[in-house]
């Protein structure tokens, strides 16, 4: 029972930690948005969505030969992962403007200070999920990592990396020792 009640304690903290990265990241992008318009670095990233068109246009000359639609439906798809779902432009035609390269600039920076937020925090609370993933599965996986402070940084990973990853893991870990409990009785 004891054991069952660390476990959980450390499933609480770590999903706290995750959360608490996530709303320091929401500060941090309403921060960022504040100084852009304050340093007007809008010229910045139309400058820049300047140069990645000319770079796509030299790139992929090939699409001169492909249906606008097809095309379009490659672009949009790599849009839809870059910056998520959202409403507004459904046309034939990509569009590469300044907005989209600030949301994608901006979600590559509070993406990595997360995962770097992530790793500290687990390095100073010396978190370990894949001990704990071991220890539920019952099987040789630690063999691969046996660095414990590296088994550390990929539990800060998924920690900076937000609450879903970290709810994913916490689900397969307790599917994992309810199988082997289930197995074992």
């Amino acid at each position: 029972m004891y054991v069952l009640t660390q476990v959980t304690i450390l499933f609480t903290l770590v999903l706290a930690l995750s959360l608490t990265v996530e709303r320091f990241l929401e500060v941090l992008k309403a921060v960022l948005a504040i100084v852009d318009d304050r340093l007007k670095w809008r010229h910045f990233w139309t400058q820049r969505a300047e140069a990645v068109k000319k770079r796509l246009e030299s790139k992929m000359g090939v699409f001169e030969y492909v249906d606008p639609k097809k095309a379009a439906a490659i672009l949009n798809r790599f849009e839809k992962m870059l910056l998520g779902e959202k409403d507004g432009y459904t046309g034939t035609v990509p569009v590469i403007s300044g907005d989209m390269m600030r949301s994608a600039g901006f979600k590559l920076i509070c993406k990595f200070l997360g995962i770097v937020l992530g790793i500290v925090m687990a390095l100073w609370m010396q978190i370990d999920l894949l001990k704990i993933w071991h220890d539920a599965a019952n099987t040789q996986m630690m063999g691969n990592i046996p660095s414990e402070t590296l088994r550390m940084v990929i539990s800060g990973i998924a920690i900076g990396l937000g609450s879903g990853p970290v709810h994913k893991i916490i689900t397969a870990i307790e599917k994992k020792r309810g199988k082997r409990e289930g197995g074992e009785q």
